[in-house]
């Protein structure tokens, strides 16, 4: 999203009539984009007429264009400066992180710096130069445009404050090996930086930051790939700064603990698509690597299944991924701090006891992990839980941290926000929580071309949609709300889903592999316990009538619940109906949430459907 975009002889001046700090405010406003604190707006008037000194240089063509605060689609994360053009026909987007510090120290944290605060705090802090790399990453990974054409990407970082005294430090390769991609300026050395923008752009190209931002989001590696280099210690793909933080923090609590034996908690939280399952897939390998012993667990089989099928035959075997990738059942028997770390993601849908050969109904397994395991790292999101038996709520984590003595790491650092999994980004599911009553706004959704959301009268044309997706990019399928008894579970020749014009579907049942990777699966329905987790290109969602809109609002019918489902507990009598209300619709918060480049919807209740559609708007 592009914030503020001149050539660089209007951003000077605007610099000089000290007002650049207030266009560049009520741009953000207009782009309903809230500004986090008056430091920010003084970070601009500090900094901003620093980079017009650099530039206000006969040295510099003033026709080439800049940019201030471009904000990628899908996250909350904005670029300080941009400066971008060509030289002798090469495209080339420059990236400046700007800082004010005037100095740091060491810190303990990967990628990272304690610095002091405007608030006399010493906090921790990515390096300035890692961020401005995660920030060239984004593009030359995720962007479609600049892997076409190609762009030139360059990044470094401005310490406009800071003496050059600390660049030993901050420069130095071994413990900052990014720096050789993404150097580090310090005071006095604007020379130098407008001696590395001359050496890649001298003429405008106009349109260059037009095309990237108007690009669809395009992984550039396969999915194997980047997984398998993340279990070898390696770089996932990009992360944004709340990933980075999240892994750093992880891997300095285990080398602590390993070192103090002290039990430590981490808490981080996500909605679906944030990257969870990124951070804990990366922290897994660098654990891994540093000769650690560390484990990956989740209630939920689907993502379980997905990674090792995909890491099947591409340097793993089937005997060690069943050790990385287990249920947590497996840590009812093991022995007191057997691991280093354990890695429990979608944290929200652990069981408090489950079943099984040996294993007493008294067993508590959030206890027995905790039990297991020097440091836990717990990926929590509430809105997620959609079972009366889902017990790995926050309070239930910190109460049992408490009784085994642990340390709980649970800030607002360790939050992810950004949006990775769906291409409409922060708008899309923005727009959902909105649409399934999480907060009190009003949304509608505004027609995106990087994003595809329509709503279909007709189950038979959006399952030909789907399937033709499905043909095109893969793992596209159809999800439903869990309305509809499974009846064909014991008599195959029955079908589950008998909708109008002659729809006819059953539920999936016995797939030879996980879910998504069964070509087979194509012609079923999926639930949510089989998709959530896992990501997909395209998913068509059927709204069953525990979904409704009557009398101007949206309604949640715990009646229309199927019999066959006794996972659930939403039916139960039991159940509190304000709990069986949150639980439907955190399970419309998962089928929604699914598809990577669109979600396509069918609603059994037309009046509800008629809605969706008003919400639709062109501009």
């Amino acid at each position: 999203m592009i914030i503020y975009n001149k050539a660089i002889g209007d951003f000077i001046n605007d610099c000089e009539s000290n007002n650049i700090h207030n266009e560049i405010a009520n741009n953000l406003r207009i782009h309903q984009i809230v500004i986090n604190n008056e430091s920010e707006q003084r970070s601009w008037q500090n900094s901003l007429p620093e980079m017009a000194n650099i530039l206000n240089d006969n040295a510099i063509n003033k026709e080439i264009d800049c940019a201030i605060e471009y904000k990628f689609n899908a996250s909350r994360n904005r670029i300080d400066f941009i400066v971008y053009g060509k030289k002798d026909e090469n495209k080339c987007l420059m990236i400046f992180e700007l800082k004010q510090w005037s100095s740091v120290q060491e810190s303990t944290r990967d990628w990272s710096v304690l610095v002091n605060t405007h608030h006399g705090f010493v906090e921790d802090k990515l390096h300035p130069s890692f961020q401005a790399l995660q920030y060239k990453n984004r593009f030359d990974d995720m962007n479609k445009y600049c892997q076409e054409t190609p762009v030139l990407i360059k990044s470094a970082a401005y310490l406009h404050n800071m003496d050059k005294g600390y660049r030993d430090f901050l420069m130095n390769v071994i413990k900052f090996p990014f720096i050789e991609k993404s150097p580090t300026f310090f005071k006095g050395e604007s020379h130098i930086i407008r001696q590395f923008i001359c050496n890649y752009i001298n003429q405008k190209d106009h349109g260059l930051l037009y095309n990237i931002d108007a690009s669809l989001t395009s992984p550039s590696t396969e999915l194997r790939h980047l997984l398998s280099n993340a279990l070898k210690g390696k770089d996932f793909w990009t992360y944004d700064d709340e990933q980075a933080i999240s892994v750093a923090t992880i891997l300095d609590c285990v080398r602590k603990s390993s070192r103090d034996n002290v039990r430590r908690t981490i808490i981080i939280k996500g909605a679906p698509g944030t990257g969870k399952s990124i951070v804990a897939i990366n922290a897994l390998g660098k654990i891994l690597n540093e000769k650690f012993n560390a484990i990956y667990c989740t209630q939920n089989s689907a993502p379980r299944n997905y990674f090792s099928e995909t890491l099947i035959g591409h340097s793993w075997d089937k005997t060690r991924l069943k050790e990385l990738f287990c249920t947590p059942n497996n840590f009812v028997r093991k022995s007191e701090k057997e691991y280093h770390c354990i890695l429990a993601d979608e944290a929200h849908r652990l069981i408090k006891w489950k079943g099984g050969i040996g294993i007493s109904k008294d067993i508590n397994i959030l206890d027995r992990l905790f039990n297991a395991s020097l440091v836990n790292v717990f990926f929590v999101d509430e809105d997620q839980a959609v079972t009366i038996y889902d017990y790995g709520k926050i309070d239930n984590i910190k109460s049992c941290a408490t009784k085994y003595n642990a340390q709980i790491i649970y800030n607002e650092d360790l939050h992810l926000t950004s949006q990775f999994r769906c291409w409409g980004g922060e708008q899309y599911i923005n727009f959902i929580k909105s649409l399934l009553g999480y907060n009190n706004s009003f949304a509608k959704w505004i027609v995106d071309q990087k994003y595809d959301f329509k709503i279909f009268d007709d189950p038979n044309e959006m399952r030909n949609q789907i399937s033709l997706k499905n043909k095109l990019y893969g793992k596209s399928r159809l999800v439903a709300g869990y309305t509809h008894d499974w009846v064909s579970k014991n008599d195959m020749q029955k079908w589950d889903f008998n909708l109008e014009n002659n729809f006819k579907a059953q539920w999936n049942f016995n797939n030879v592999k996980s879910w998504i990777h069964d070509e087979a699966s194509e012609n079923s329905i999926g639930c949510i316990h089989t998709c959530q987790g896992i990501d997909m290109q395209y998913c068509g969602v059927i709204i069953g009538k525990d979904m409704r809109y009557e009398n101007n609002k949206i309604i949640f019918d715990r009646n229309f619940n199927a019999k066959t489902d006794k996972s659930s507990g939403i039916s139960f009598a039991t159940t509190p109906e304000a709990l069986a209300h949150s639980l439907i619709r955190n399970t419309y918060n998962v089928l929604l949430t699914r598809g990577m480049r669109g979600t396509y919807i069918y609603c059994e209740d037309k009046k509800l459907s008629e809605y969706l559609k008003s919400l639709i708007s062109l501009e």
